[in-house]
């Protein structure tokens, strides 16, 4: 029976689905692996990252998103549901613009939706106990962009996704879009150093982001943008210093192995509902105090 059931997961096009994801997670790993790392070496930038656990761990997350898994187990069926609901609401002037108009439109809506949901990851203690995974990286690397904990993913995309659905956007529609960003915003997590003069002020770069994780407190809730800066510039979270971090993650509190980057988070959710007479944790204030004594303005 065992044999049978083993067989048929095997031959299944699930299976066959995620194998082949696995393969384009690696190939794309790859070309991102070396075209990030010679232009961190030209830059002058930190390379030791590739030779960190913590690097390990982020490819763990990179495949697991990349090889269309999460999808396959959340996201697709909470874009049916979503889909489904909205129905009554999209705007047919968007359906009649031309492709690249359309697609202009989508990014703009999308990158400002991005912008003040990264905001709400960290100013909900509920979220950002679970953002908090993406935040304990201390050697950042372009795979950091894939260290999401599951449950912070699936509210960000979310409230991500309701603009989209309603101005008509379709995965395929915005796939063109998504692919010609894609190597943008990985890189944002790189050691790339260049500040690539005026283009700075208006997209973030590799710089500009490294201060959103600096673990020094002067820049907590700071440089919150996806792909534009201009949002930070425009709602005063804008944040840059003549000397660019060095130091990243969350001082006192610490993921080291992948298990606890899943599970660390659960912890601190229970903590925040646990009884005022529950003895004294030193985990959850260290987290909660990016979001508490830090708030956004």
């Amino acid at each position: 029976m065992w044999r049978n059931l083993i067989e048929s997961l095997l031959h299944s096009a699930i299976l066959r689905n995620v194998a082949h994801g696995c393969v384009r997670a690696l190939a794309v790993g790859v070309v991102f692996y070396f075209i990030v790392y010679i232009l961190e070496r030209v830059s002058g930038g930190a390379t030791a990252q590739y030779r960190s656990r913590g690097f390990l761990q982020d490819v763990a997350y990179w495949f697991y998103y990349r090889s269309g898994l999460n999808n396959l187990l959340l996201m697709a069926g909470l874009f049916s549901f979503l889909s489904a609901r909205l129905t009554f609401l999209p705007l047919s002037f968007a359906h009649n613009l031309h492709p690249i108009v359309r697609g202009m439109i989508w990014f703009v809506v999308d990158d400002f939706g991005l912008y003040w949901t990264h905001r709400l990851q960290h100013k909900w203690r509920f979220m950002w106990a679970f953002h908090a995974t993406h935040h304990s990286q201390e050697q950042l690397s372009f795979a950091t962009t894939a260290r999401f904990h599951p449950v912070d993913f699936f509210f960000a995309n979310t409230i991500r996704f309701v603009p989209l659905l309603v101005l008509g956007a379709s995965p395929m529609g915005w796939l063109p879009l998504y692919l010609s960003t894609d190597f943008i915003a990985t890189a944002l997590h790189s050691r790339i150093t260049w500040r690539f003069g005026p283009l700075s002020r208006v997209f973030v770069t590799p710089r500009f982001h490294s201060f959103h994780h600096s673990a020094d407190p002067r820049y907590y809730d700071k440089n919150f943008g996806g792909l534009l800066c201009i949002w930070d510039q425009i709602f005063g979270t804008a944040a840059d210093a003549p000397e660019q971090p060095t130091e990243f993650g969350l001082p006192q509190v610490k993921m080291p192995t992948l298990i606890s980057t899943l599970v660390q988070p659960f912890r601190l959710v229970r903590q925040l509902y646990a009884p005022a007479s529950s003895s004294p944790n030193q985990i959850l204030p260290a987290v909660v105090s990016r979001a508490d004594e830090h708030p956004t303005r």
